[in-house]
């Protein structure tokens, strides 16, 4: 997988070469953000330049990407299982065990807030007393997952999602899309590389984007929701990823109808955009009601009460703020 550099311009790079700089490294990092690839991907950089002191030799970078230096150890071995106390047991053996090929001995533990407090807890004395040789780098897209005392372990670093330009460059890198196409890829990946890799790869993403944009513009009135609701509910394993779609629709439409047609995603819209029945304060009112269903689902309120309820209140603002 091509990342375009992205490490090099990465808040993640710069507190590290300061850290490097100043002689304060410290033996354990904490990578939070939303974008579960790009955390991994930047775990790894940060071991490359650990590993080679920041020259980056070529033989030693080629070993970590492929996975197969002895020194850069990269844990769960099941990614579904998340960190279980088998893999605690292997790391803190490892830990203790001089590097091979390095000066440093580097654990990288993805996801580690899908493990349980019993595999944490187990990691906790080794990050408490952690053996100079070793350094840990853990990544998490849920810290709220994670036991404090982990937590007060590591240096935190948070790290923000990408710029759409970052975005576009991985996708052209990593798939067959192209630039006529592309806007509404990288919009709709809202600048996350995760999402971008399921969307590009995903056959229903278009369908879900056309209804997305069918509901918007063309429910008229409430003999219409019933229909507009079924095809909804089709993805109703999915409905989250529908939901952001439809409020992605709803702000290009607020764009258009605020003068902004600038900062439209979709350009080849914007005539349906300018045609469509809502006013802007319609707009806001439905796009708050989009939020607040995503709210409702998070909670697990019943799916087919939620769409019906943001169905029914777009038809009555966009009637009631013409």
């Amino acid at each position: 997988m091509d990342f375009c550099n992205l490490y090099t311009k990465s808040i993640v790079k710069e507190i590290i070469n300061t850290d490097m700089k100043e002689n304060m490294v410290n033996h354990a990092y904490l990578l939070c953000g939303q974008d579960q690839i790009y955390l991994e991907y930047l775990a790894k950089e940060i071991a490359k330049d650990i590993i080679t002191q920041g020259s980056r030799e070529e033989v030693v970078v080629n070993k970590i990407d492929k996975d197969i230096h002895s020194d850069v150890l990269i844990y769960p071995k099941d990614i579904k299982k998340g960190l279980v106390v088998e893999d605690v047991n292997e790391i803190v053996d490892k830990a203790y065990i001089y590097p091979l090929e390095a000066n440093k001995k580097i654990f990288i533990i993805n996801s580690i807030d899908v493990s349980t407090n019993q595999a944490q807890n187990k990691l906790l004395k080794t990050l408490e007393e952690p053996p100079a040789t070793s350094m840990f780098i853990l990544t998490s897209t849920n810290p709220a997952g994670i036991l404090n005392t982990i937590k007060s372990r590591a240096k935190t670093v948070n790290v923000p999602l990408l710029d759409n330009a970052s975005v576009e460059a991985f996708i052209l890198k990593n798939s067959s899309i192209r630039a006529k196409s592309m806007d509404t890829y990288v919009m709709s990946s809202q600048g996350n590389l995760t999402k971008a890799l399921k969307i590009v790869n995903d056959e229903d993403f278009a369908k879900i984007k056309q209804l997305c944009f069918d509901t918007i513009i063309n429910l008229k009135d409430s003999g219409e929701i019933l229909r507009y609701s079924s095809k909804i509910l089709e993805y109703k394993d999915r409905l989250v990823e529908v939901l952001d779609e439809l409020s992605l629709v709803l702000l290009d439409v607020l764009y258009v109808k605020s003068g902004l047609e600038d900062r439209v995603h979709d350009k080849e819209r914007i005539v349906d955009y300018k045609n469509s029945n809502f006013s802007v304060k319609a707009l806001k009112l439905t796009y708050a009601k989009v939020l607040d269903a995503l709210t409702k689902l998070d909670s697990n309120c019943n799916a087919n009460i939620v769409i019906d309820g943001l169905l029914i209140t777009m038809l009555e603002v966009k009637h009631k703020w013409k």
